[in-house]
Protein backbone atom coordinates (compact mmCIF):
# COMPACT_ATOMS: atom_id res chain seq x y z
CA UNK A 1 0.00 0.00 0.00
CA UNK A 2 1.52 3.84 -0.67
CA UNK A 3 -0.70 5.60 1.85
CA UNK A 4 -1.00 9.36 2.03
CA UNK A 5 -1.87 11.68 4.91
CA UNK A 6 -3.20 14.60 4.58
CA UNK A 7 -3.43 15.76 8.73
CA UNK A 8 -1.24 16.07 10.96
CA UNK A 9 -0.30 12.82 13.49
CA UNK A 10 2.15 12.89 15.92
CA UNK A 11 5.42 11.06 15.56
CA UNK A 12 4.69 8.39 18.14
CA UNK A 13 1.87 7.32 15.81
CA UNK A 14 4.14 7.32 12.69
CA UNK A 15 6.20 5.48 14.27
CA UNK A 16 3.17 2.57 15.58
CA UNK A 17 1.98 2.13 11.72
CA UNK A 18 5.49 1.95 10.63
CA UNK A 19 6.41 -0.57 12.67
CA UNK A 20 3.62 -2.56 12.61
CA UNK A 21 3.33 -2.58 8.73
CA UNK A 22 7.00 -2.36 7.82
CA UNK A 23 6.21 -3.11 3.63
CA UNK A 24 3.77 0.02 3.35
CA UNK A 25 4.32 3.03 2.16
CA UNK A 26 3.19 6.57 4.41
CA UNK A 27 3.55 9.95 3.13
CA UNK A 28 2.94 12.57 5.27
CA UNK A 29 1.81 15.82 3.90
CA UNK A 30 -0.49 18.56 4.99
CA UNK A 31 -1.37 21.42 2.43
CA UNK A 32 -3.75 21.33 -0.15
CA UNK A 33 -1.55 20.56 -2.71
CA UNK A 34 -0.53 17.14 -2.14
CA UNK A 35 2.69 14.86 -4.31
CA UNK A 36 2.57 11.58 -4.97
CA UNK A 37 -1.24 11.59 -6.16
CA UNK A 38 -0.20 9.48 -8.99
CA UNK A 39 1.67 6.93 -6.61
CA UNK A 40 -0.98 6.55 -3.96
CA UNK A 41 -3.83 3.95 -3.60
CA UNK A 42 -4.85 5.73 0.12
CA UNK A 43 -5.99 8.62 1.47
CA UNK A 44 -6.06 9.16 5.07
CA UNK A 45 -7.82 12.79 5.72
CA UNK A 46 -10.24 14.73 7.66
CA UNK A 47 -12.45 14.90 4.10
CA UNK A 48 -12.68 18.78 4.16
CA UNK A 49 -9.41 19.02 2.09
CA UNK A 50 -10.59 16.16 -0.43
CA UNK A 51 -11.71 17.91 -3.60
CA UNK A 52 -13.15 16.57 -6.81
CA UNK A 53 -9.75 17.53 -8.67
CA UNK A 54 -7.57 16.11 -5.98
CA UNK A 55 -9.81 12.46 -6.56
CA UNK A 56 -9.28 12.64 -10.40
CA UNK A 57 -5.59 13.26 -9.77
CA UNK A 58 -5.14 10.22 -7.93
CA UNK A 59 -5.68 7.46 -10.46
CA UNK A 60 -4.61 4.74 -8.44
CA UNK A 61 -6.43 5.78 -5.82
CA UNK A 62 -9.03 2.59 -3.79
CA UNK A 63 -9.64 3.91 -0.60
CA UNK A 64 -10.73 6.75 1.54
CA UNK A 65 -10.20 6.94 5.46
CA UNK A 66 -12.20 9.26 6.99
CA UNK A 67 -10.48 10.29 10.42
CA UNK A 68 -14.29 11.89 11.58
CA UNK A 69 -18.06 10.57 11.65
CA UNK A 70 -19.19 13.16 8.95
CA UNK A 71 -18.82 12.52 5.28
CA UNK A 72 -20.88 15.21 3.44
CA UNK A 73 -17.68 16.84 2.55
CA UNK A 74 -16.27 14.71 0.33
CA UNK A 75 -16.57 15.07 -3.01
CA UNK A 76 -19.24 11.86 -3.57
CA UNK A 77 -20.40 11.66 -7.31
CA UNK A 78 -16.56 10.71 -8.44
CA UNK A 79 -16.22 8.98 -5.55
CA UNK A 80 -18.90 6.35 -6.54
CA UNK A 81 -17.95 6.87 -10.06
CA UNK A 82 -14.68 5.28 -9.30
CA UNK A 83 -16.09 2.88 -7.03
CA UNK A 84 -13.33 3.40 -3.67
CA UNK A 85 -14.09 2.25 -0.89
CA UNK A 86 -14.74 4.87 2.05
CA UNK A 87 -14.49 4.31 6.13
CA UNK A 88 -14.88 6.50 8.54
CA UNK A 89 -14.47 6.90 12.37
CA UNK A 90 -17.80 6.56 13.32
CA UNK A 91 -17.79 5.67 17.57
CA UNK A 92 -15.08 7.11 19.00
CA UNK A 93 -16.86 10.52 19.27
CA UNK A 94 -19.45 9.04 22.10
CA UNK A 95 -17.65 9.39 24.91
CA UNK A 96 -16.59 13.24 24.68
CA UNK A 97 -19.77 14.14 22.86
CA UNK A 98 -21.92 12.16 25.75
CA UNK A 99 -19.75 14.01 28.21
CA UNK A 100 -20.66 17.29 26.53
CA UNK A 101 -24.26 16.46 26.58
CA UNK A 102 -24.17 15.61 30.18
CA UNK A 103 -22.48 18.67 31.08
CA UNK A 104 -24.54 21.14 29.67
CA UNK A 105 -27.34 19.27 30.99
CA UNK A 106 -26.00 19.69 34.75
CA UNK A 107 -24.85 23.26 34.03
CA UNK A 108 -28.31 23.94 33.07
CA UNK A 109 -30.29 22.31 35.93
CA UNK A 110 -27.63 23.62 38.87
CA UNK A 111 -27.90 27.10 37.46
CA UNK A 112 -23.86 27.09 36.69
CA UNK A 113 -23.79 30.80 34.07
CA UNK A 114 -25.96 32.10 36.97
CA UNK A 115 -23.83 31.72 39.90
CA UNK A 116 -21.01 32.67 37.83
CA UNK A 117 -23.10 35.61 36.66
CA UNK A 118 -23.50 36.18 40.70
CA UNK A 119 -19.81 35.68 41.45
CA UNK A 120 -18.52 38.65 38.96
CA UNK A 121 -21.11 40.60 40.82
CA UNK A 122 -20.04 39.55 44.00
CA UNK A 123 -24.12 38.67 45.01
CA UNK A 124 -24.61 35.67 47.40
CA UNK A 125 -28.08 34.63 45.89
CA UNK A 126 -28.72 31.35 48.20
CA UNK A 127 -32.71 31.18 47.04
CA UNK A 128 -32.23 31.20 43.50
CA UNK A 129 -33.65 27.23 43.00
CA UNK A 130 -31.42 24.57 41.87
CA UNK A 131 -32.96 21.08 40.39
CA UNK A 132 -32.08 17.47 39.59
CA UNK A 133 -31.37 15.95 36.54
CA UNK A 134 -32.90 12.89 38.48
CA UNK A 135 -36.57 12.09 37.30
CA UNK A 136 -36.68 14.17 34.11
CA UNK A 137 -37.07 12.80 30.63
CA UNK A 138 -34.60 12.71 28.63
CA UNK A 139 -35.33 12.16 24.86
CA UNK A 140 -31.90 11.55 22.10
CA UNK A 141 -32.65 11.40 18.11
CA UNK A 142 -30.46 9.16 16.65
CA UNK A 143 -30.15 5.70 19.04
CA UNK A 144 -26.64 4.79 17.48
CA UNK A 145 -23.08 4.41 19.38
CA UNK A 146 -23.19 8.45 20.11
CA UNK A 147 -26.61 8.62 20.90
CA UNK A 148 -26.68 5.53 23.16
CA UNK A 149 -23.57 6.95 25.01
CA UNK A 150 -25.50 10.28 25.98
CA UNK A 151 -28.28 7.82 27.85
CA UNK A 152 -25.89 5.63 29.14
CA UNK A 153 -24.93 8.16 31.24
CA UNK A 154 -27.86 10.22 31.77
CA UNK A 155 -29.17 6.48 33.03
CA UNK A 156 -26.29 7.12 35.96
CA UNK A 157 -28.68 10.19 36.55
CA UNK A 158 -32.15 8.48 36.93
CA UNK A 159 -33.26 9.86 33.77
CA UNK A 160 -36.12 8.48 31.80
CA UNK A 161 -34.67 7.52 28.47
CA UNK A 162 -36.69 8.25 25.36
CA UNK A 163 -34.97 7.02 22.01
CA UNK A 164 -35.62 7.96 18.69
CA UNK A 165 -34.95 6.64 15.22
CA UNK A 166 -35.76 5.34 11.84
CA UNK A 167 -38.32 2.57 13.07
CA UNK A 168 -38.73 3.00 16.30
CA UNK A 169 -36.72 -0.34 16.83
CA UNK A 170 -35.60 -1.31 20.50
CA UNK A 171 -32.47 0.02 21.97
CA UNK A 172 -30.13 -0.22 25.25
CA UNK A 173 -30.38 1.72 27.20
CA UNK A 174 -33.66 3.39 26.47
CA UNK A 175 -36.75 2.76 28.27
CA UNK A 176 -38.78 3.26 25.17
CA UNK A 177 -38.24 4.25 21.43
CA UNK A 178 -40.03 6.24 18.65
CA UNK A 179 -39.76 6.47 15.49
CA UNK A 180 -38.26 9.49 13.63
CA UNK A 181 -41.64 9.93 11.96
CA UNK A 182 -43.25 10.39 15.69
CA UNK A 183 -41.22 13.04 16.45
CA UNK A 184 -44.09 15.34 17.59
CA UNK A 185 -44.98 13.10 19.71
CA UNK A 186 -42.01 12.80 21.66
CA UNK A 187 -41.46 17.03 21.63
CA UNK A 188 -44.37 17.09 24.80
CA UNK A 189 -42.38 14.39 26.91
CA UNK A 190 -39.03 15.52 27.19
CA UNK A 191 -37.41 17.79 29.34
CA UNK A 192 -34.00 17.37 27.70
CA UNK A 193 -33.88 16.73 23.81
CA UNK A 194 -30.50 15.62 22.16
CA UNK A 195 -30.19 15.77 18.72
CA UNK A 196 -27.43 13.26 16.95
CA UNK A 197 -28.53 12.51 13.95
CA UNK A 198 -26.23 12.30 10.58
CA UNK A 199 -26.62 15.04 7.77
CA UNK A 200 -28.91 13.05 4.94
CA UNK A 201 -31.62 14.23 2.98
CA UNK A 202 -34.39 13.14 5.49
CA UNK A 203 -32.92 14.84 8.31
CA UNK A 204 -32.67 18.50 6.28
CA UNK A 205 -34.90 20.80 8.35
CA UNK A 206 -36.26 17.95 10.25
CA UNK A 207 -36.71 20.41 13.55
CA UNK A 208 -40.11 22.52 12.54
CA UNK A 209 -41.38 25.14 14.46
CA UNK A 210 -44.37 23.23 15.52
CA UNK A 211 -41.86 20.74 16.86
CA UNK A 212 -40.65 23.31 19.19
CA UNK A 213 -44.09 24.59 19.93
CA UNK A 214 -44.87 21.49 21.47
CA UNK A 215 -41.81 20.71 23.42
CA UNK A 216 -42.64 22.16 27.28
CA UNK A 217 -41.79 25.74 28.05
CA UNK A 218 -38.86 25.28 30.56
CA UNK A 219 -37.39 22.57 27.86
CA UNK A 220 -34.23 22.54 26.94
CA UNK A 221 -32.70 21.43 23.00
CA UNK A 222 -29.14 19.98 22.56
CA UNK A 223 -27.98 19.44 18.71
CA UNK A 224 -24.40 17.53 18.84
CA UNK A 225 -25.19 15.90 15.43
CA UNK A 226 -25.66 18.44 12.57
CA UNK A 227 -27.12 21.62 11.80
CA UNK A 228 -29.00 21.02 8.64
CA UNK A 229 -31.47 19.56 11.42
CA UNK A 230 -33.23 22.97 11.87
CA UNK A 231 -32.97 26.21 9.77
CA UNK A 232 -31.38 29.40 11.24
CA UNK A 233 -34.76 31.32 10.94
CA UNK A 234 -36.64 28.67 13.08
CA UNK A 235 -33.94 28.70 15.60
CA UNK A 236 -34.23 32.68 15.72
CA UNK A 237 -38.24 32.48 15.49
CA UNK A 238 -37.80 30.06 18.44
CA UNK A 239 -35.66 31.90 20.54
CA UNK A 240 -37.13 34.87 20.08
CA UNK A 241 -41.05 33.74 21.07
CA UNK A 242 -39.64 31.29 23.87
CA UNK A 243 -41.16 28.20 22.96
CA UNK A 244 -38.55 26.72 25.32
CA UNK A 245 -36.24 27.46 28.01
CA UNK A 246 -32.63 26.94 26.38
CA UNK A 247 -30.74 25.81 22.98
CA UNK A 248 -27.33 24.28 23.98
CA UNK A 249 -26.01 24.41 19.82
CA UNK A 250 -22.70 23.03 19.06
CA UNK A 251 -24.13 22.90 15.10
CA UNK A 252 -25.44 25.53 13.05
CA UNK A 253 -26.64 25.40 9.56
CA UNK A 254 -23.84 27.90 8.60
CA UNK A 255 -20.68 27.49 9.97
CA UNK A 256 -19.31 30.01 11.06
CA UNK A 257 -22.02 31.34 12.69
CA UNK A 258 -21.86 35.28 11.03
CA UNK A 259 -21.22 37.88 13.79
CA UNK A 260 -24.20 39.50 12.44
CA UNK A 261 -26.66 37.09 13.45
CA UNK A 262 -29.18 37.35 16.28
CA UNK A 263 -28.46 33.79 17.65
CA UNK A 264 -25.15 35.27 19.16
CA UNK A 265 -26.56 37.91 21.49
CA UNK A 266 -29.87 35.47 22.01
CA UNK A 267 -29.86 34.98 25.91
CA UNK A 268 -31.75 31.53 26.02
CA UNK A 269 -28.50 29.98 23.66
CA UNK A 270 -25.55 29.03 24.36
CA UNK A 271 -23.09 28.11 20.94
CA UNK A 272 -20.21 26.22 20.96
CA UNK A 273 -18.08 25.58 17.54
CA UNK A 274 -18.80 22.45 16.60
CA UNK A 275 -16.28 21.41 19.32
CA UNK A 276 -18.42 18.24 21.04
CA UNK A 277 -15.97 15.76 19.37
CA UNK A 278 -13.11 16.76 20.30
CA UNK A 279 -10.74 14.99 23.03
CA UNK A 280 -7.49 14.55 23.70
CA UNK A 281 -7.71 10.49 23.03
CA UNK A 282 -9.58 11.47 19.57
CA UNK A 283 -6.15 10.78 17.04
CA UNK A 284 -5.56 7.11 19.29
CA UNK A 285 -8.84 6.11 18.82
CA UNK A 286 -8.99 7.15 15.40
CA UNK A 287 -5.66 4.65 14.48
CA UNK A 288 -7.60 1.70 15.97
CA UNK A 289 -9.76 2.29 13.71
CA UNK A 290 -7.41 2.89 10.93
CA UNK A 291 -4.97 0.03 11.96
CA UNK A 292 -7.79 -2.68 11.83
CA UNK A 293 -8.54 -1.48 8.01
CA UNK A 294 -5.69 -1.58 7.01
CA UNK A 295 -5.46 -5.31 7.23
CA UNK A 296 -9.42 -5.40 5.96
CA UNK A 297 -7.95 -3.43 2.73
CA UNK A 298 -4.81 -5.62 2.59
CA UNK A 299 -6.77 -9.02 3.02
CA UNK A 300 -10.00 -7.57 0.60
CA UNK A 301 -12.34 -8.35 3.47
CA UNK A 302 -14.97 -5.46 4.61
CA UNK A 303 -13.43 -2.37 6.66
CA UNK A 304 -14.85 -1.33 9.77
CA UNK A 305 -17.49 1.33 9.80
CA UNK A 306 -17.76 1.22 5.52
CA UNK A 307 -19.55 3.79 4.10
CA UNK A 308 -22.50 3.60 1.68
CA UNK A 309 -22.26 7.22 0.12
CA UNK A 310 -25.85 6.83 -1.16
CA UNK A 311 -27.12 7.38 2.47
CA UNK A 312 -24.26 9.18 4.00
CA UNK A 313 -23.40 6.86 6.77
Amino acid sequence: MKILFTLNIPEYLKKLQEEQFPKETFYYETNDHFANLQEVDTIVTYGSNLTEEIVEQATNLKFIMVFSAGVDSLPRKIIQEKKIKVANVRGIHAIPMGEYALSFMLAYVKKASFFNEMQKNKRWESEEPIMELAGKTLAVAGTGAIGSKVAEFAQAFDMNLIGVNTTGHAVKPFNETYAITELEKVAPLADFFVSVLPQTDQTTNLYQLSFFKQMKNNAVFINIGRGNAVALDVLETAAKEKFISHFYLDVLPEEPLPKENYLWQATNITITPHVSGHSDKYLERSFDIWLENIIHFKENTKLRNEIDLDKGY
